[in-house]
């Protein structure tokens, strides 16, 4: 796997593998699909998922992607880290990450995420956070194995129309 920090020519192909990959379940989406409306009420994803995407992947603002690309060239796996702070501490959240459904179970989305955490590491970074749709059973086992803790629930209500 060829892994690749920053690089601008990963943009568009991410956006598109983001796009195909995490359209195939709703399962994936949670509050920050909402709050950044790549689905328009939770359910669904939006029309324009990969231009949604391509648009967050052009102008990352403070957050860091990595790309894995395969012995061809083509993106299998992508990470985003934002970089966050409050008064009191700065953290980490890793806002979006994907692996091929056929590289899944071989080590590829663990390497994914050691690459993330030790760049989050090296920047003296304690907290890291993520977040996972409600239903993403199997991303919930994963990030269980890899040493992450259920912390809070997160409640939304849309109001209006």
């Amino acid at each position: 796997m060829d892994w690749r920090w920053n690089d601008a020519t990963d943009a568009r192909d991410a956006a598109t593998f983001a796009a195909s990959v995490v359209r195939l379940s709703t399962d994936y989406i949670s509050h920050g699909e909402i709050q950044t409306g790549l689905s328009p009420d939770g359910q669904r994803w939006a029309d324009n998922l990969a231009e949604l995407y391509a648009a967050d992947f052009a102008e990352p603002d403070d957050r860091d992607m990595l790309v894995g690309r395969d012995a061809e060239g083509t993106v299998c796996a992508f990470l985003v880290i934002a970089w966050e702070s409050s008064a009191r501490r700065e953290f980490a959240v890793i806002e979006d990450m994907a692996v091929a459904p056929q590289l899944r179970g071989k080590g590829v989305g663990s390497e994914l995420l050691a690459l993330a955490l030790e760049r989050i590491r090296q920047r003296g970074i304690e907290w890291v956070f993520l977040e996972s749709g409600v239903a993403n059973e199997a991303a919930h086992r994963f990030f269980e194995r890899e040493g992450f803790n259920t912390v809070s629930h997160v409640f939304a209500r849309k109001l209006g129309s």
